[in-house]
């Protein structure tokens, strides 16, 4: 299971803990004759409202983490995203205070809990909803594969290690990789070993500071370099499309 899927279920599990508060408070405040146990509903509105800031709190990491590692301009519905977002701790805390301490105005304690449903509503579609439509309930893998590439390549501007830099890719990618390097490389090198053949043999070749031949840093990028415009005697394999090289590159970085 991918971190994008877990976070939209987590972002999910918010949604069913605001529904349960809206109900509970509604019961406590909506009744014009007290006919339950208002005590009872008051127990389950505190412990969905622990609950829902907890996971709250934990996927907002998440957010932000990704965020800081990807370092890229915000999309106009990542930027709604974050408003929302920025606003509910913003409303629960105004909500504490007015339950823990300005108690002169509960009665309008009310309203900050449907501003916090209604935003979280729109926090929620804005990205959990958004990712289970366009991933098809997270069967759909390329969306993760986009994203993990945006954090690849805030790596390699970074200049981070080489097993920092190496190319993410799903298990279809190196498999398609294997077939392609079986058919046009494995005349040439040997991918179980740095022993020559008429090539350099590639095992470790992404996990190593240096390209075997030119001696470039090992980075997908010059991998890709070297596919197109090679060093030495290598011959060109300019015809692969951009997916196949990507597939060869996903293969060789499991050497």
């Amino acid at each position: 299971m991918s971190i994008y899927l877990f976070k939209s279920i987590m972002s999910v599990v918010i949604i069913l803990l605001t529904t349960i508060s809206i109900y509970t408070m509604f019961e406590i405040f909506g009744r014009s004759q007290v006919t339950v146990d208002v005590r009872k509903y008051k127990k389950i509105h505190k412990v969905t409202g622990f609950l829902y800031i907890t996971i709250f709190l934990f996927v907002s990491y998440f957010c932000l983490y990704y965020i800081f590692i990807s370092r890229t301009e915000l999309t106009p519905r990542s930027n709604l995203h974050s408003i929302l977002s920025l606003s509910i701790p913003v409303l629960f805390g105004m909500k504490l205070l007015i339950t823990r301490v300005y108690k002169q105005f509960y009665n309008h304690v009310n309203i900050y809990g449907l501003l916090i449903a209604l935003i979280t509503f729109g926090m929620v579609g804005s990205s959990a909803g958004y990712y289970l439509i366009v991933s098809r309930a997270g069967t759909d893998i390329s969306f993760d594969k986009i994203a993990q590439y945006k954090n690849w390549a805030a790596s390699q501007k970074k200049g981070g290690t080489p097993e920092e830099r190496a190319f993410p890719a799903g298990p279809e990618s190196i498999a398609r990789g294997e077939n392609i390097f079986k058919e046009k490389c494995s005349f040439c090198h040997d991918p179980q070993s740095t022993e020559n053949i008429v090539g350099p043999g590639l095992k470790g070749i992404l996990k190593n500071p240096e390209l075997p031949i030119s001696r470039r840093p090992a980075t997908p990028d010059n991998i890709r370099n070297q596919l197109r415009k090679p060093f030495g005697r290598m011959p060109a394999f300019d015809y692969l499309t951009e997916e196949e090289a990507d597939d060869v590159i996903a293969f060789l970085n499991t050497l």
